[in-house]
């Protein structure tokens, strides 16, 4: 995760230009107290979030209970080594300790898997908020040129002229009414999406939900780097806790199969053996699905990639386009309306290529460990 995580430098500039634009630009939102919004880096929104989690204590708080469970039958069957085996006196609490130990162990992968939940979940709703930012400028940006079009339209207006052929200075004006009304309406959503965003990222971490904080950390693009995707499999079927839960009741059928008293009655073999298979082909499709699931996740980065490279040369193209248009407004040859054309596909093609780059973050973690995807 801290490979794709880059610390912003020079935070105090970056928090004195964010109270700047709070002050001087009307268009950007006031989503907090405007004298405390405190800087937040990914860390420590990861770490506030497992802290906080209702769901991570819950989880531990089941460790704790199985774990009692587990020695309580551990003691009770100490107290009966004296019965004779092969009774239900002595394969019922051997049962019920194999079959709680299991569940005190399970208890614990639990646990982690929820712990990694919460990490995956804290670090989509992190970025979520930086993509909503860049759609915010986007919108800004646009605003701006729709302003602009819309003054060209009133000053072609008042003298009769329209600089579209097909339609009249008047057609020409309603037009780009329409469309700075809408760029408004545009500004709005985004600045609402911002708030969402905030809110969603402010319950996670335990933060008044009116509190914006300045995020410190951006998303840099690093390619997934795979060598070998049989071995990248293996090791999520290692690690995944599904996997080895189903894996590990196939073991406590095998222990169960060899007692014909664990229910407390007399169970033929064949009774003890078929929840042995049915185990075993449970485990077996369980393996299945996950190398599916984690081949599937591995193509879905890698289409990802292709498809962010692609919106890079986008970008790079309306770049230079944007530069050349400058420098043809310095000489008088366009209009400020048609350089803020230009910033308007450059703010479009850099907020697509960043809402690009916060899905691959998102799905390289969620390659590593499919387990934790909420």
């Amino acid at each position: 995760m801290l490979k794709i995580i880059k610390k912003r430098k020079y935070f105090s500039a970056i928090l004195l230009l964010f109270f700047f634009c709070l002050f001087c630009i009307g268009s950007r939102p006031v989503l907090a107290s405007e004298n405390a919004n405190q800087i937040l880096s990914l860390e420590q929104a990861v770490s506030r979030a497992v802290k906080n989690s209702e769901t991570v204590k819950r989880a531990a708080k089941e460790v704790e209970r199985t774990e009692e469970i587990r020695n309580y039958r551990y003691k009770k069957l100490q107290g009966l080594s004296t019965a004779p085996a092969f009774t239900a006196a002595a394969e019922v609490p051997r049962s019920q300790l194999l079959s709680s130990d299991l569940e005190w162990r399970m208890s614990k992968k639990s646990l982690t898997a929820e712990e990694d939940r919460v990490v995956l979940d804290t670090c989509n709703k992190y970025w979520n908020v930086l993509k909503a930012e860049k759609e915010l400028e986007r919108a800004e940006v646009a605003l701006n040129s729709a302003l602009k079009q819309l003054q060209v339209a009133q000053a072609g207006e008042r003298v009769g002229i329209s600089l579209v052929p097909a339609m009249s200075p008047g057609q020409l004006l309603l037009s780009c009414e329409a469309q700075y009304k809408a760029a408004q309406a545009s500004l709005a959503a985004a600045e609402n999406d911002l708030g969402t965003a905030y809110m969603a990222l402010n319950q996670m971490i335990r933060l008044p939900v009116d509190e914006s904080p300045v995020l410190s950390d951006e998303l840099i693009y690093e390619k997934l780097e795979v060598d070998n995707l049989d071995f990248e499999v293996a090791r999520v079927l290692e690690n995944h806790p599904q996997v080895w839960n189903a894996e590990e009741a196939v073991t406590l059928q095998e222990y169960l199969k060899n007692m014909m008293f664990y229910t407390g009655e007399y169970q033929p073999y064949e009774a003890r053996q078929i929840p042995v298979e049915q185990a075993q082909l449970d485990a077996a499709n369980l393996k299945k699905l996950c190398k599916e699931a984690t081949r599937s996740s591995y193509y879905a980065v890698k289409n990802l990639e292709e498809s962010y490279e692609a919106l890079q040369e986008s970008l790079k193209a309306s770049e230079e386009d944007l530069r050349v248009k400058s420098l043809m407004f310095e000489l008088g040859m366009v209009t400020a309306a048609e350089v803020a054309a230009e910033e308007q596909k450059v703010a479009r093609a850099r907020s697509d290529a960043f809402a690009i780059l916060c899905q691959h973050a998102y799905a390289k973690l969620a390659f590593q460990k499919p387990w934790a995807i909420s």
